[in-house]
């Protein structure tokens, strides 16, 4: 019994080991929205609404520091409220509300890695690891 347990003790720490790294890395899904500037809402590297200017609308209020899209139907939609208004390279909380093909999905106090910009300036791309969701908007003055 003790030879099993000296056995399978090291292969549980290497195990959980690995599972933990695995855990820190980001994936595939970082990099997709990195090099996007589609206005939208990922989740785990799939689109779930996606901005359209020919059927869907977008909007901006600076001071509620609140980003919303929605279709013309207001059918399919996202709106994403900060705490603070987000800065390239920081982490900002926010609450964000979306439509999936079945539900009205709701995730309050979120922390958000708010990426360095790409060539827009006024796209801002945040990334939520736990949930793995990824929002692109843009900031309209």
């Amino acid at each position: 019994m003790k030879t099993a347990i000296k056995n399978i003790l090291p292969a549980a720490i290497l195990a959980f080991g690995l599972t933990a790294i695995a855990g820190c890395v980001k994936g595939p899904e970082i990099d997709k929205l990195r090099n996007n500037n589609d206005i939208g809402l990922m989740v785990k590297g799939n689109y779930v609404v996606k901005y359209d200017e020919r059927n869907f609308q977008t909007g901006f209020n600076e001071e509620r520091k609140e980003f919303w899209v929605t279709d013309d139907n207001m059918a399919d939609y996202f709106v994403l409220r900060c705490y603070s208004m987000p800065e390239p390279g920081t982490e900002i909380q926010a609450d964000i509300v979306y439509t999936t093909d079945t539900d009205t999905k709701s995730r309050t106090g979120l922390k958000f890695e708010v990426q360095e910009p790409g060539t827009d300036a006024d796209v801002i791309r945040l990334w939520n690891q736990s949930y793995r969701i990824g929002v692109i908007v843009r900031v309209l003055r």
